[in-house]
């Protein structure tokens, strides 16, 4: 029997590059809604430290409770599940380059010992999906109606969905778009459609 992987067919519709300036977006779109004092954020940058050369996907910085805070984000455009030791080599890339926090971006998901490391070892995980797939995979096509085609069409083509820390084997926040975001795509389609807002 083949094995069916319903994320071969989204990573292979978005480079790499493509996937880390996305993750970049991402996380530039949470911190103008937080509205993060002195933010900035870099992509693809190699890092001298006194014990090597890392490079990093995205390093953010930015002020809270008058002390500046260092983000390392990695971004793994993969088919399977990350493995642990992609979660214990960033942990050792934070500590190294004294960071604050660490950030693991993966189009497929985690193992359990990658997700109880990462609980551990105070590293967030994302999952970023691709919007056809959350939104139609369950549904019938045909039976999808004008204004739901219009509202998938509006949204950004991926979604990004936080794993809490009670080890799910399914992300269970998502955090982009946010709700706000959501609720304005719905307010735009209820003027356009009925001429009113929600």
């Amino acid at each position: 029997m083949k094995e069916i992987n319903p994320f071969r067919e989204f990573v292979a519709s978005i480079s790499a590059e493509e996937f880390e300036k996305y993750c970049l977006d991402i996380l530039k779109a949470y911190a103008e809604a937080e509205a993060l004092k002195d933010f900035s954020i870099l992509h693809n940058q190699n890092v001298k430290t006194n014990d090597g050369e890392y490079q990093i996907d995205v390093i953010a910085e930015f002020v809270a409770l008058s002390v500046r805070f260092k983000v390392i984000v990695e971004c793994k455009r993969y088919t399977r599940p990350v493995g642990r030791e992609k979660i214990v080599v960033l942990a050792d890339k934070v500590r190294s380059l004294g960071g604050h926090k660490g950030i693991l971006i993966s189009t497929s998901g985690f193992q359990s010992g990658a997700a109880e490391y990462a609980k551990v070892h105070g590293i967030a995980l994302l999952q970023i999906f691709d919007k056809e797939i959350m939104l139609i995979q369950n549904s019938n096509v045909s039976e999808l109606n004008p204004i739901l085609v219009e509202f998938i069409n509006r949204n950004p083509d991926f979604y990004a969905y936080q794993w809490n820390t009670r080890l799910n084997d399914f992300p269970d926040k998502q955090i982009y778009p946010s709700e706000t975001m959501t609720n304005e795509f719905k307010r735009s389609l209820m003027k356009q459609y009925f001429g009113e807002d929600l």
